[in-house]
C-alpha cells in the first residue's frame, strides 16, 4: 500500500466528495455549502443580547435579579427616570492574538439595553444594587403610599 500526499486545495476551491457512508453525503452538502459560500452562508451572531431578569415584589420593595455573567460592576451601567429603569453592558468578545475557529458560539457579546416601567413608585434615594456570582439584583423600596397597607376590620357587637 502506498501513501498519497494530498494536495490541500485553497478556500475558494470548490473539492468533490471526500467520503461515503450513509450520512456521508449530508456532512459532504454541508461542506460544500461552506466552501461555496464561506461566511456568507454563516449565522452571524447578532450584536445585541438579551439579559435575563426576574422582577418581583414584596411587601416593601419591588426587587430586579438580572444575569450578566462575565461582566464585572465596572461595566454595567444603571439609570433611574421617574419610574422607568435602563440598564445597560456590554460583553465584549476575547481579545485573541491567533485566529480562532469556532464549532459552536453560543455565548453572547455585544451591547445590551434593558428598559423597564416599574409598576409601583419607588423611592430612588434608597435603592440599593449589589453585584456577585454574575447576578445584578437591585433592591428599590416602595414610597410609603404604594406599600401594601393592613385595613383592621371593625365589627359591631
Amino acid at each position: 500500500m502506498a501513501l498519497i500526499k494530498r494536495e490541500i486545495r485553497p478556500t475558494g476551491e470548490i473539492t468533490p466528495f471526500r467520503s461515503w457512508g450513509p450520512l456521508g453525503i449530508f456532512d459532504e452538502f454541508n461542506r460544500l455549502f461552506e466552501e461555496t459560500l464561506g461566511d456568507f452562508g454563516r449565522v452571524a451572531p447578532t450584536s445585541t443580547q438579551v439579559a435575563p431578569v426576574d422582577l418581583y415584589e414584596t411587601d416593601e420593595a419591588l426587587v430586579l435579579e438580572m444575569a450578566v455573567p462575565g461582566l464585572s460592576a465596572d461595566e454595567i451601567d444603571i439609570s433611574l427616570e421617574g419610574n422607568k429603569l435602563t440598564i445597560r453592558g456590554e460583553n465584549k468578545p476575547v481579545e485573541d492574538q491567533g485566529v480562532r475557529r469556532y464549532y459552536l458560539q453560543e455565548i453572547p457579546h455585544g451591547t445590551f439595553v434593558r428598559s423597564f416601567t416599574l409598576p409601583v413608585e419607588i423611592n430612588a434615594d434608597e435603592v440599593k444594587a449589589e453585584f456577585k456570582n454574575g447576578v445584578l439584583r437591585l433592591t428599590m423600596p416602595k414610597v410609603e403610599t404604594a406599600r401594601a397597607k393592613r385595613i383592621p376590620i371593625s365589627t359591631e357587637e
